[in-house]
């Protein structure tokens, strides 16, 4: 069985990385980093000008009718750069107004975010509530009411996909983030990106769809972390892998050692499997295949297995690890933060129990 990625996949991932290693470098991260928006503007910028944002949007709103692989390999650069730009929350937003949004909902947002000038975002957690289908918030005579948490970008975003329970049916709602209803606070998530509570009180909100549309962006958002998290975790091994072939100890490289061997080749191991889980998940979502199996397998691997990686990188790179100066340490942060994410490992292997016993 080949699984290669084809011309126009190779293509796109080769553009995003040229990119991304032609702007970033460590003091470029730190100056971000130490912002209070933690987005990186003239990167985003490029990703607009070289048309990677509407690579996976359909031509009709100016884009390339690239599918959920396309979306995987650039999510993947992403996570090798650890780059600080609303990619994963714009893009996902974007291809779902895309698939299930009206030819109005579609040309009034669309053409923006392909252009750079529309940024989006979803807000999907609630406080008290860890079931993504069965929200709290509600949505009712065209305004929703309700609270959600951990919302990435909501200060620079235009417009927010919001999941919400109308007559007990979950769907997805379509909010102007500039509403002044909306109350927003502010706190640093584990990797130091700002993210925000947002509480909506009679906010106005258009309806895109319904539960067919909220299963669907639950699960590409997992796919999309999962993407992430193997760019991050492919880039700290290899990381390791360098370091410990080139720093000695006892006369001798780190790599010489066995113990060192044998644990690096685990985390080899450990890397092929988020990277093949996580393209046979997104495969078949992309096939409109029953994919949620494989999606719940792809997060265990970007969580538990991911959390083994990032333990073995920061043991083999001793105290260097943890510098800030060093970048392995933004890594590490990255991995923890993409763990925990809709579900770390013990949460994501009872929802894939659950899935198996109602089968």
């Amino acid at each position: 069985m080949n699984f290669d990625l084809d011309e126009e996949h190779n293509e796109i991932a080769e553009l995003a990385t040229r990119i991304l290693d032609d702007h970033l470098d460590i003091e470029v991260l730190k100056r971000i980093e130490d912002s209070q928006e933690w987005f990186d503007g003239g990167l985003w910028e490029k990703f607009v000008s070289s048309g990677l944002i509407g690579a996976t949007l359909k031509e009709d709103v100016g884009g390339a009718g690239l599918d959920i692989i396309a979306l995987v390999c650039l999510l993947r650069s992403q996570g090798q750069y650890v780059a600080p730009i609303p990619l994963l929350p714009t893009l996902v937003s974007a291809m779902t107004v895309d698939k299930f949004g009206t030819e109005g909902q579609r040309s009034s947002l669309l053409p923006e975010v392909v252009s750079g000038s529309k940024l989006l975002t979803f807000a999907v957690q609630e406080l008290l509530n860890d079931q993504f289908m069965e929200p709290d918030t509600s949505y009712e005579n065209g305004a929703i009411n309700g609270q959600k948490i951990v919302v990435e970008y909501a200060g620079l975003a235009d417009s927010a996909l919001v999941t919400a329970i109308d007559d007990d049916e979950p769907v997805i709602c379509i909010v102007n983030l500039k509403d002044p209803s909306i109350t927003m606070q502010s706190s640093d998530s584990t990797r130091g990106e700002p993210l925000w509570e947002l509480s909506f009180n009679e906010t106005p909100a258009e309806k895109l769809g319904g539960e067919e549309s909220v299963a669907w962006l639950f699960q590409i958002l997992l796919v999309s972390l999962c993407a992430v998290q193997l760019g991050v975790t492919e880039t700290a091994l290899k990381m390791t892998a360098s370091y410990t072939s080139e720093r000695e100890q006892f006369g001798r490289p780190l790599a010489t050692f066995q113990a060192v061997t044998q644990r690096l080749a685990d985390q080899f191991i450990n890397v092929g499997g988020i990277r093949l889980t996580t393209f046979s998940a997104a495969w078949r979502l992309g096939a409109n295949l029953d994919a949620l199996e494989d999606i719940l397998i792809a997060k265990w691997w970007a969580s538990e297995r991911a959390t083994e990686i990032a333990h073995a990188t920061q043991h083999c790179h001793g105290g260097m690890g943890v510098s800030k100066d060093y970048p392995l340490y933004r890594y590490t942060l990255w991995n923890k933060h993409i763990t925990t994410s809709l579900g770390a490992g013990t949460q994501t292997l009872r929802s894939l129990g659950c899935l198996l016993a109602s089968s």
